[in-house]
């Protein structure tokens, strides 16, 4: 990668030279051919463009950053990097954005760049995680959960006995499956997973490795909302402002058991109505091309019958027998 790196400035230098200017030419959504000849699929990021130049100068920065990464080695977090030197960045979102373009211009991903974000997910159950500097985060000394690391390809091995992993949505449920003892209760050994919501590249990077590497078959819970879906579909198919890197991030067999839209109905309670927001995207959702018919069939439920419902309305017995029963019997889509 220092490679590509080189040539992109040296390609700017000589643009600058020859020209009197420097423009990234950044991908709107992944790679596209650059013999499309009008540039629609490219969004300009140009030193003489005013509204623009703030945003050349941190795409710089992160390349000089990354450059120097691949020659010595180490990660950095978009933390570290705001405060390194505020003055310049002004925000956390503003080198994050910038990240986020060198990734579209090199066609990566953040994991890849070694320019993590801090991770917010959280893991229990039974695994350990053996990483390259000798350390071992073991799950299975604590009696609760461990936060996952930040830059998950120092994890050089991952070991463990378990059948099965499920993800949650939200860290209430993750945090009342652990009170109410899943592991125990199950009978079954399984790695129990959240994300926080709107899950990090480190929790997609884990759970994209214990399916390919240790085999492990994936489920997940999420809201009966189109939030909730949209979180599901991050996790299986990749985010859509990264899609180009969904081959390491994804994990496209993960097995939705629920909350599904379609079982609302049955509820004696809980539902409440959707608001315009969640029409909308719903809307946007199914636009989507690549959505299957069995997620479009519970998207097209919820638009019906105009409301949602949150994990919570069945955790009385969520443990002890929608999770099981969704798992031991294949209902899952």
């Amino acid at each position: 990668m220092s490679g590509d790196v080189e040539g992109i400035v040296v390609r700017l230098l000589a643009s600058l030279v020859l020209h009197g200017d420097a423009t990234f030419m950044v991908p709107r959504m992944g790679p596209v051919s650059r013999d499309s000849g009008n540039g629609n699929g490219y969004r300009r990021v140009s030193y003489n463009n005013r509204r623009s130049r703030h945003r050349f100068c941190l795409v710089v920065y992160m390349l000089a950053k990354i450059h120097r990464l691949q020659v010595n080695g180490g990660s950095y977090t978009v933390r570290g990097l705001y405060y390194s030197d505020p003055q310049l960045i002004r925000t956390q979102r503003h080198i994050a954005a910038a990240r986020l373009d060198v990734c579209h211009i090199l066609n990566t991903s953040p994991t890849r760049l070694g320019v993590l974000s801090a991770s917010k997910g959280l893991m229990a159950g039974d695994i350990r995680m053996l990483m390259t500097n000798g350390d071992v985060l073991d799950c299975n000394v604590y009696s609760g959960a461990i936060i996952l690391p930040t830059d998950t390809e120092k994890v050089e091995r991952i070991v463990t006995q378990a059948d099965f992993v499920l993800v949650v949505e939200k860290e209430s449920v993750f945090e009342s499956l652990l009170a109410r003892d899943l592991f125990g209760t199950f009978g079954r050994r399984c790695i129990l997973v959240t994300g926080k919501g709107y899950p990090d590249c480190s929790t997609r990077r884990i759970l994209h490795r214990l399916s390919t590497e240790c085999h492990l078959p994936a489920y997940i819970l999420v809201d009966a909302d189109p939030f909730g879906i949209e979180i599901m579909l991050v996790y299986r198919l990749g985010s859509q402002s990264m899609s180009f890197t969904s081959g390491d991030l994804a994990t496209p067999t993960l097995r939705w058991i629920g909350l599904h839209p379609s079982e609302i109905p049955a509820l004696s309670s809980g539902a409440v109505a959707l608001s315009s927001g969640d029409n909308k995207k719903i809307d946007d959702i199914l636009a989507r091309d690549y959505i299957g018919p069995g997620v479009r069939q519970e998207l097209r439920s919820l638009q019906q019958i105009q409301q949602k419902a949150e994990i919570e309305s069945v955790i009385d017995f969520l443990s002890t027998d929608y999770i099981p029963n969704k798992i031991n019997r294949n209902l899952f889509l």
